[in-house]
């Protein structure tokens, strides 16, 4: 009888393990079908889009099948008012099954191609669009602990992407209406180091990044949640417009996380055409210090770090650097009420004629001021120290020897 009983369960598992596999077989085949392309359509949609509450998810055409993934042609983002977030002319997204059933998606793999994205926050909006986007709008059970979506992307590649991200702008309101109106004349010109445009309910700050190309990996994208989102770039490559004049970047890595009220950067390796750089630094976008106006745009706090710096690698944050400047230096660039500071300390740095040695920095704002200056120069030519300067020197010529200068600290 015990021989009998447990010849029966063998042959009972076996045709639930050869009636599972066949159920596997037809879903593999149905999916590769007209119909099943639908379906695995229909399920991706449901599965990318269960977290999009404020706004939709388009897809013109899918290949693929539920078990190796799905390739998406014409693939959209938008907001409610059909304002893009993402675009891709196409996209490969590996992901593992259970990620069409439950609200934790998990994408092992995902490559884009010719993707576009468009980080904005207009004029009176008090959430940025990707925010808005994923906003959870589902009703609390308050019964019931909520249930965090997040979607994990293991790896994403992209090739030939393009990003925007444009942030309110307005005059420094700590101006009299006179220069404010000069501020906002100078911001709106074509000589303006910042892209300002005017927009419905005020002005923008845009900042392009383009023929981007590279791997992102450990990617957690969580907006509104308490840990926020993260990005590990394991390498990328494009051009940053920051400010008007455009630079090249060979090389960056490093993490990215985006919180809810600013957004961290840790890059321990930045290769320009010619400079090799560390950047690290912070962009509050919501709570501000008591001693910063929240009226005005974000607040930046960069450091720089090189051992080889090519100066003509940072014109475009400051276009008078002198194109044969190199050297070493740590440089912080802080916005502060009264106008945008560079800070550099331990700088070495020759230029023609030139050899800098100590620590020194400037606030550009309605004036110039400089600030813990304890500089030594030897030798030092007054034509290229007066280069680097917006208004000048009121004196010309050369002057043979060394000089030292500090002041307020």
């Amino acid at each position: 009888m015990a021989r009998r009983a447990v010849r029966m369960l063998v042959w009972g598992l076996g045709g639930v393990a050869l009636g599972v596999a066949l159920l596997l077989l037809l879903l593999n085949v149905v999916a590769r079908t007209e119909r099943g392309h639908e379906f695995v359509l229909g399920r991706t949609l449901a599965a990318l889009g269960e977290n999009v509450h404020g706004g939709e998810l388009l897809i013109e055409r899918i290949d693929g099948n539920l078990f190796e993934g799905a390739k998406v042609y014409g693939l959209r983002l938008q907001d409610k008012q059909g304002r893009a977030f993402i675009v891709a002319d196409s996209a490969f997204l590996n992901y593992r099954v259970t990620t069409l059933v439950s609200p934790r998606i998990h994408i092992t793999q995902a490559t884009l191609y010719e993707p576009e994205i468009y980080v904005f926050k207009l004029p009176g909006d008090t959430l940025w669009n990707y925010q808005a986007i994923f906003a959870d709008t589902t009703p609390r059970d308050r019964d019931k602990p909520r249930v965090q979506r997040v979607t994990l992307l293991d790896t994403i590649r992209i090739h030939n992407g393009l990003a925007r991200v444009q942030t309110p702008w307005k005059p420094d309101t700590s101006l009299s209406p006179a220069a404010r109106r000069a501020e906002l004349a100078e911001a709106l010109s074509d000589t303006s180091p910042a892209l300002v445009d005017t927009v419905r309910g005020g002005y923008i700050r845009t900042m392009n990044f383009t023929r981007l190309n590279g791997r992102l990996s450990g990617v957690r994208f969580a907006p509104g949640s308490r840990s926020g989102s993260r990005i590990n770039v394991d390498s990328l490559s494009g051009v940053a417009q920051i400010f008007r004049e455009p630079v090249r970047f060979n090389h960056i890595r490093g993490q990215i996380a985006l919180l809810r009220d600013r957004v961290e950067l840790d890059a321990p390796v930045v290769r320009l055409p010619s400079s090799s750089l560390s950047v690290s630094g912070v962009m509050r976008t919501d709570s501000f210090p008591a001693w910063f106006d929240e009226e005005k745009a974000p607040m930046y706090d960069l450091a720089l770090r090189g051992d080889s710096v090519a100066f003509r690698d940072l014109q475009w944050l400051y276009p008078r650097f002198p194109d044969e400047a190199r050297g070493s230096l740590s440089l912080r660039i802080e916005h502060r009420p009264g106008g945008l500071m560079f800070l550099a300390r331990d700088a070495d740095v020759r230029a023609p004629g030139t050899h800098l040695v100590g620590d020194f920095g400037m606030i550009l704002g309605d004036t110039l001021r400089f600030v813990d200056v304890d500089l030594k120069a030897d030798p030092i030519r007054v034509a290229t120290i007066e280069q680097m300067l917006p208004e000048g020197l009121p004196v010309r010529g050369l002057v043979l020897g060394g000089v030292t200068i500090r002041g307020e600290r």
